[in-house]
């Protein structure tokens, strides 16, 4: 009797034992439950600590179809968790009270601002109200800037700032987040950044795709200082969106940005140029542009990085300009800006490749007296990629020859040379030096004054007026002889005395 006792009292300790710890299990499943749901992206960011190389950070899900929930009527909040949890829809009206009891402050480790409708985001305090707060994420929002800076958190480990217009942020916004991490800017509105972020030494991970970045803008420390670029995660994804460099990889971009400026710099006579990349595409590549305008050439560089299409060297001291000749460096420049300088010859470009395929040739401002308008002219003929050719501001000096062929070649390539109207050159009226503008001038200006023109016909004319009569008295007498040998039957007297 004594031993059934003990066994069913020992079988009823052990059944109330199993129903304790399933009554306990339950409530552990439901509060583990509850919390999965607010603090997953959490525990996520946590791992990130120590598995930096696998984590990926996923752009939210946590906004959408936010306008659906019951508090974006009203802009409010509503606490999802306890202790972990605050999410904000289109304003923050209710904030204080769901984040307060008694007087108190509840703290929270998560904070969604969801639809922020305002133009600029300058909630400043309602984040103070959270020392604690781990993880912000601010998603589909209307503002295009922070008005503020980020105030000293040291907890704050992950900031999610997506799908927003925001479009400027100040490389010093994030700079006392002591705590810092993780910081996703991914999908916004965002065109350049002022530098690299100061961000806390112990940051992992930037990203920064989805923006419509402007590549003409500085993005050279993502190569230059390797220990900031190094930090954004998707900087291969990085594309340009400005017109120069549409639909190109910003990575690419500034690869040959670097590679132009340390090409320059390494040579002592384009140190103090401005090398800069005109544009790129995705056939021919980069294509730069050098400016050493203002710098006391007297001569023009011997050098010129590879792609180089258009050289600016204004305002200098160059009277030679032989490179365009033979210098292969300027194999590939179409355009050259040389006024304002002391060219005195531009006779040796006759018959070169580069005279026959330039596109911009500006000589305005030189010292110009005369040059072979024939060689000029071919070359314009035969040149379908001239756009520009500025000869105005020369002293040129007009004979009677140059004179009439430059006002006809002016005139026949009005649509190239673009100052054709304001071309003057000086002429001789007597013992008195004229200037004018070519295309006014007439042979009468200049052929009765100058030297050539002494004889009243020029002896050119009057052999064309003698070969003229010869011919027309040889047709007459072969007419004259033709008519007697018909009617009268006589030859002419020269046929009876030949052999």
């Amino acid at each position: 009797m004594n031993n059934r006792s003990v066994f069913i009292n020992g079988n009823s300790f052990v059944s109330s034992f199993c129903l304790l710890l399933a009554i306990f299990g339950r409530l552990v499943a439901a509060s583990s439950s509850e919390l999965d749901a607010g603090e997953e992206s959490l525990t996520s960011l946590t791992n990130t600590s120590t598995t930096v190389s696998t984590f990926t950070w996923t752009v939210g899900h946590s906004c959408v179809n936010w306008t659906t929930a019951p508090e974006a009527m009203d802009g409010n909040c509503a606490r999802m968790t306890k202790q972990g949890l605050v999410r904000c829809y289109g304003g923050m009206n209710n904030l204080e009270m769901i984040t307060s009891k008694n007087g108190k402050l509840i703290s929270a480790h998560q904070m969604e601002l969801c639809g922020w409708s305002q133009e600029v985001l300058n909630q400043l305090e309602e984040l103070q109200r959270f020392p604690q707060l781990r993880s912000l994420t601010i998603e589909y929002g209307g503002f295009t800037e922070f008005t503020f800076v980020f105030p000293e958190m040291f907890h704050l480990q992950a900031i999610n700032i997506s799908w927003t217009n925001l479009s400027y942020i100040s490389s010093r916004t994030f700079k006392r987040i002591f705590a810092l991490k993780i910081l996703d800017l991914r999908w916004n509105q965002l065109i350049q950044l002022d530098g690299p972020l100061i961000l806390p030494r112990s940051f992992q991970q930037l990203y920064m795709a989805g923006n419509p970045w402007n590549c003409t803008r500085n993005f050279k420390w993502l190569l230059l200082q390797p220990e900031k670029g190094r930090l954004v995660v998707d900087r291969e994804n990085l594309m340009c969106t400005d017109r120069k460099y549409k639909e190109l990889q910003m990575l690419l971009v500034m690869h040959y940005k670097v590679k132009l400026r340390r090409d320059c710099q390494s040579h002592a006579e384009l140190s103090n140029c401005t090398c800069l990349m005109h544009f790129f595409t995705k056939y021919y590549g980069p294509v730069y542009t050098v400016n050493c305008s203002h710098l006391q050439f007297h001569s023009l560089p011997s050098y010129l990085p590879e792609n180089t299409t258009t050289l600016t060297i204004n305002n200098n001291l160059i009277s030679d300009i032989n490179p365009l000749r033979d210098n292969p460096h300027y194999r590939s420049v179409t355009d050259v800006h040389v006024n304002d300088n002391r060219i005195a010859n531009i006779d040796v470009l006759e018959d070169t490749d580069w005279l026959q395929n330039f596109r911009f040739f500006n000589l305005h401002g030189n010292l110009l007296r005369k040059f072979h308008v024939y060689a000029l002219d071919n070359a314009l003929n035969d040149n379908h990629n001239a756009n520009i050719l500025m000869l105005s501001q020369n002293p040129l000096h007009c004979t009677c020859k140059f004179g009439m062929r430059l006002r006809e070649m002016l005139t026949k390539y009005k649509d190239v040379v673009r100052d054709g109207r304001n071309v003057t050159c000086t002429y001789m009226k007597g013992d008195e030096l004229r200037l004018a503008k070519v295309l006014s001038l007439n042979r009468e200006d200049i052929c009765n004054i100058d030297g050539e023109s002494d004889v009243f016909i020029h002896p050119i004319d009057l052999l064309n007026c003698i070969f003229a009569s010869l011919i027309i008295l040889i047709l007459g007498k072969l007419g004259y002889d033709y008519y007697y040998y018909r009617y009268h039957g006589r030859v002419p007297w020269i046929v009876m005395k030949m052999p």
